[in-house]
């Protein structure tokens, strides 16, 4: 009779102990799939130009994707909400605490134009001496550059284009640059 009771309570601490095993493994499962998730959608949104990673907060609970922080517009909302979404695994996106954000655009045209401005004179030390130190103008609207003034060459045209290409933020480039070889 000790024997049947023993071996009762020992099947069932064994049983007990299996269980709690496996419903651990099961939630380490579902924690890590949940990593997964958030990671994916963080490497999206670093590869995407208008979502920064910084600013959007991301967190999974059991395929759940919750999105906080701020995006700059609504075109940022969609993207950021699709991307969540078409991520394997997703379940479903709560957005309740992203809000929409709007950049402001005379700040950062102004800290952009100051950037192509050093990226101007870069292009001189570094590639075309011949650019003039003042005279090339640059203006931006929106994160387009237009740029203008007198240069030597098409190489000095060249060179100023692709230098301003290289500053963050920049989305297209205007050239009224004139070649005007001096005799």
């Amino acid at each position: 009779m000790i024997r049947i009771i023993f071996f009762l309570f020992f099947c069932s601490m064994s049983f007990t102990h299996s269980t709690y095993a496996a419903n651990q493994y099961h939630q380490i499962k579902k924690d890590l799939g949940d990593s997964v998730i958030t990671t994916k959608i963080t490497a999206k949104y670093t590869k995407d130009r208008d979502l920064n990673p910084l600013k959007i907060r991301i967190s999974t609970q059991q395929g759940v994707v919750t999105l906080k922080g701020h995006v700059k517009n609504n075109a940022s909302f969609v993207k950021a909400l699709r991307l969540a979404k078409e991520t394997k695994g997703v379940k479903t996106v709560e957005t309740d605490e992203l809000i929409i954000k709007p950049v402001n655009t005379a700040i950062t045209d102004a800290y952009i134009t100051a950037k192509v401005e050093a990226a101007i004179l870069k292009a001189k030390v570094f590639e075309d001496e011949s650019i003039p130190l003042v005279g090339i103008s640059a203006k931006t609207n929106n994160g387009t550059v237009t740029l203008a003034g007198q240069v030597k060459s098409h190489q000095s045209v060249l060179a100023i284009v692709k230098w301003t290409n290289k500053v963050h933020g920049v989305k297209k480039i205007i050239s009224h640059l004139e070649v005007h070889a001096t005799r």
